[in-house]
Formats: C-alpha cells, sequence, structure tokens
C-alpha cells in the first residue's frame, strides 16, 4: 500500500462496478482511523459518480459514517458535473447529518476531470466547505497527513 498509513487495518468493503461492469470504486475501511478510502476508476460520468456516492453511504446503514473521507480521483477521466447539485442538495446533508466531517480529495490527473474546472465547480466548492472541511491534493500522503492530523 502507497499510503503512509499503511500500518492501521484496512477492511476492503466493496469493489463497486459501474454500469457496464468495469470497476467504478473500491471501497477501504480504517476502523482505528475513522476513515473512509475511495479509489475511483475509470471514465466518470454524473450517474456513476451518484451510484459510487450512494454505495458508499450505503455501506454504513444503521450506523454513523466516517468521520473521514479520502476521495481518489488520481486514476481518472470524465466530467461529471451534472452530479453536483445532487452531491450539494442530497449526499452533503446526509453525509454531514450521519458523521462525515473531513474529505481529502484527491485531483485527477487530467486537469478537465478536476472539479474546479466545472461550470459551477467553484460555487460547489464553497457550499460543500460550509458544512465540512474539505480540502484538495494533488498526492496521496499529503492527503493523509492532513485526514489524520488535523
Amino acid at each position: 500500500m502507497s499510503d503512509p498509513y499503511s500500518h492501521a487495518q484496512a477492511v476492503h468493503l466493496l469493489s463497486l462496478p459501474d454500469a457496464h461492469g468495469a470497476l467504478l470504486t473500491d471501497f477501504e475501511f480504517y476502523p482505528t482511523l475513522d476513515l473512509l478510502h475511495m479509489r475511483w476508476h475509470g471514465h466518470l460520468t454524473a450517474e456513476a459518480v451518484v451510484r459510487g456516492a450512494q454505495a458508499g453511504v450505503e455501506l454504513f446503514t444503521g450506523r454513523a459514517l466516517p468521520a473521514r473521507l479520502l476521495s481518489n480521483h488520481l486514476s481518472v477521466t470524465g466530467e461529471w458535473s451534472e452530479a453536483l447539485p445532487w452531491i450539494q442538495y442530497e449526499w452533503l446533508p446526509t453525509a454531514h447529518a450521519r458523521g462525515l466531517r473531513r474529505v481529502a480529495h484527491l485531483l485527477a490527473h487530467n486537469t478537465a476531470s478536476q472539479l474546479l474546472n466545472y461550470p459551477g465547480g467553484p460555487e460547489f466548492i464553497r457550499a460543500f466547505t460550509q458544512e465540512i472541511r474539505t480540502q484538495s491534493f494533488r498526492h496521496e500522503a499529503p492527503a493523509w497527513q492532513w485526514l489524520v492530523h488535523h
């Protein structure tokens, strides 16, 4: 494992396929860190992002969500800005009410796939950060550091 917290025991919860059967996201939970690592794969669409986000919440049905989320977009492409309203008005209030407090977002290497470049992206980020502490990163190690120590 490439993260600096590999000594923490990860529990693999799910490898979620997309609508075509290709891997969409892997979910790993680190109970001692109260952290969920979502590693996204492939070409993301708004529908795929909603599907993955819903699956993450459903994994914790009947209990609190982890306080920390590492949303890893390092190896994805695609444009999913149509999902932003759903994330802001549906997912975010639910996730916050169920215990999520901090999100580290690992940026896609493909700049066209980065949230800041989407129509409405900067406004979405401002609204999101009013509810949950969030930070974007280009590399995994600083994201882990920020999540675990801040």
